[in-house]
């Protein structure tokens, strides 16, 4: 091949190079200037939120107090799990056994009241430890998310005038 030949085929190289070069650096940087941080793409809710929002040492702290009663969550958890599933089953059975459907409902019901009344007691006994500016943050994590909160605070019940 003379060097005539290669010529083109050197500049067709040359820009499919830049090309490429372009738009991997056009990519990296439309990626890089809008990353959100992590809080923020992830739609989470309820102590997953509250923990987020709570400096990383409180953060550890509620973790461990949710580990330690796990032992006393793990048999609730299973309760309810298998109630749903007694739910499922008695819904794709061919004939539906009204009764033993509201069973199962009731026994899937409880075990969740329970689970959450253990989830509460743990979370008020990590909120007692708490001062009043993180306990501020686990209310606005768990409570005020998504009702138009002036400040941060509760908006007071209209009175009833009737």
């Amino acid at each position: 091949m003379t060097a005539q030949s290669l010529k083109p085929w050197l500049l067709v190289s040359v820009l499919l190079n830049v090309f490429l070069i372009g738009g991997v650096g056009g990519g990296l940087y439309h990626w890089m200037a809008s990353a959100q941080p992590a809080e923020t793409v992830v739609n989470q809710h309820g102590l997953r939120q509250a923990m987020v929002k709570l400096p990383p040492a409180r953060r550890r702290e509620l973790r461990q107090l949710l580990r330690h009663n796990s032992a006393d969550s793990q048999p609730l958890i299973m309760a309810g799990r298998s109630a749903r599933l007694g739910v499922i089953h008695q819904l794709e059975a061919p004939t539906l056994d009204r009764d033993v459907l509201v069973a199962e409902l009731a026994k899937a019901r409880e075990a969740d009241m329970a689970l959450r009344a253990l989830v509460d007691t743990t979370l008020a006994q990590f909120a007692s430890t708490l001062p009043q500016v993180e306990r501020q943050k686990l209310v606005e994590a768990l409570y005020l998310r998504g009702q138009g909160k002036p400040g941060g605070k509760l908006k007071e019940p209209a009175a009833d005038s009737r």
